[in-house]
């Protein structure tokens, strides 16, 4: 069952719920007044025949009853008298007996029970009847009571034929109701068809390109935003994927082919000793630059995974502790430190090697002669080196994947570290930048929120 055919029927069932409480309201409203008219009917024709005098002009004594053929003829029903010991008379002669419960003839007989008047229902001929029944003198006990009945046979015909139409205005009103519904749900789950659509087109042919058009501001709206904002990001995580293999296969053919290269040469050639040895020292140094730029690659491609738990670091004491190691590993350079506590969220080896790799870049350009500055402060990890400086062409490349300034291909690197960096400072919400002073040299930067001033 389709979905938009369960929202027509959870619609159309709910339309038919609302007739039926409001059909069943209205009958209950219209059955309850047209009682109320009956009854008010038989006090009437009560009172009539306890207050007519007998004779023009005399009063009726305290127990008179005026019932005639006349009066009968007039007022229609029929009329019944319980004396005081509960016998039961028609009135008149030869008229219809009505039926008389136990509650009946306590209205007549005892008068201290409280009981003055009585409503119920009864069948006299086959037909069903309003009984009434009231004290002749609710003030004398030696008086009985007076029963007066009415047919309810128009009543039942009126509500037979309310119900009806009732029961005809309640179907047409499901029937519209399912007519709307086929209607509304296409216009409401066009959004949905057009997002199903362009979800298939995806499978389909592996475009991510493909955007869902959407206007207003509905929840289907934000889910169709939602849908391409997702769409976005595949199609940019696919094509970062697809310019890192790229890339990557760029910077492995070259210590590749010369590696092989020298492995050729060892292979088919008789070379010196130290020939040898040398061409084996630099595919070693070729072997071991691609560790590094496997490892490097798999880390940029990986990112952050999702098992690695961010917890609050103090980022200044994670600087402190990386500058250590940067020591032992370059005992050339020299390192000077302004720390100030500060408190990040992030993953601690992830900032571990970010850092790292700042300074491995500042090693690389510092001379052996100057400090690398290196500063935290407010969340902002700043490494300055007195180098050669980068040149303006260069400072918005410095962070891109890959990218090496003319002046660095003759060292050693991968051009990755800068890049993992940047990678690593946005996804914990920070950013990078890079800057090159008056007095030459380059300072980079990490910004990461902070957390706690303390």
């Amino acid at each position: 069952m389709s979905f938009r055919l369960r929202l027509i029927i959870m619609s159309a069932l709910a339309v038919a719920a609302a007739i039926a409480l409001t059909s069943g309201t209205v009958y209950f409203l219209v059955n309850n007044q047209l009682i109320k008219e009956v009854d008010r009917s038989l006090q009437d024709r009560a009172a009539q025949a306890t207050t007519i005098p007998h004779i023009s002009g005399g009063i009726p004594p305290p127990c008179f009853v005026s019932v005639n053929s006349h009066l009968v003829a007039l007022l229609g029903g029929y009329f019944q008298e319980i004396d005081k010991s509960g016998k039961v008379s028609p009135l008149p002669s030869k008229s219809t007996r009505i039926p008389v419960t136990a509650q009946e003839r306590k209205v007549a007989t005892d008068k201290r029970s409280g009981q003055l008047a009585r409503y119920d229902y009864a069948t006299v001929k086959g037909q069903r009847v309003r009984v009434f029944t009231s004290p002749i003198d609710p003030t004398d006990p030696n008086c009985g009571a007076l029963q007066v009945a009415r047919p309810l046979a128009s009543l039942d015909r009126t509500l037979r034929q309310l119900a009806v139409e009732l029961f005809v205005l309640g179907l047409s009103g499901i029937g519209l109701a399912a007519i709307l519904g086929w209607v509304i749900a296409g216009a409401a789950m066009r959004p949905v068809r057009h997002m199903t659509q362009t979800s298939e087109h995806v499978a389909r042919t592996r475009d991510l390109s493909r955007r869902i058009e959407m206007r207003g501001h509905d929840e289907l709206a934000r889910l169709a935003k939602s849908f391409n904002t997702m769409l976005e990001a595949l199609e940019f995580s696919l094509r970062s994927q697809r310019q890192l293999v790229a890339d990557a296969s760029h910077e492995l053919r070259t210590p590749l082919t010369t590696a092989k290269t020298n492995v050729d040469v060892l292979r088919r050639t008789e070379l010196p000793k130290e020939e040898r040895d040398l061409i084996l020292h630099d595919v070693s140094q070729q072997i071991d630059e691609l560790a590094v730029l496997v490892t490097d690659i798999v880390d940029l491609a990986r990112g952050v995974e999702p098992n690695l738990e961010i917890e609050d670091v103090r980022l200044d004491l994670l600087v402190e502790q990386t500058v250590a190691r940067a020591r032992r590993l370059s005992p050339r350079s020299t390192f000077t430190l302004e720390l100030e506590p500060c408190l990040v969220r992030g993953v601690p080896s992830r900032l571990e090697r970010a850092v790292a790799n700042l300074l491995d870049n500042a090693c690389k350009w510092s001379p052996p002669d100057t400090p690398i500055e290196v500063k935290v402060s407010q969340g902002t990890v700043s490494v300055r080196d007195h180098g050669q400086g980068i040149d303006d062409a260069d400072l918005p490349l410095v962070f891109d994947r890959f990218y090496r300034a003319s002046s660095a291909r003759a060292l050693p690197g991968t051009g990755l570290g800068l890049a993992i960096v940047r990678q690593v400072a946005e996804s914990n919400g920070g950013r990078v930048s890079v800057e090159r002073p008056s007095d030459g040299g380059a300072l980079l930067r990490i910004e990461l929120p902070v957390i706690d001033e303390g």
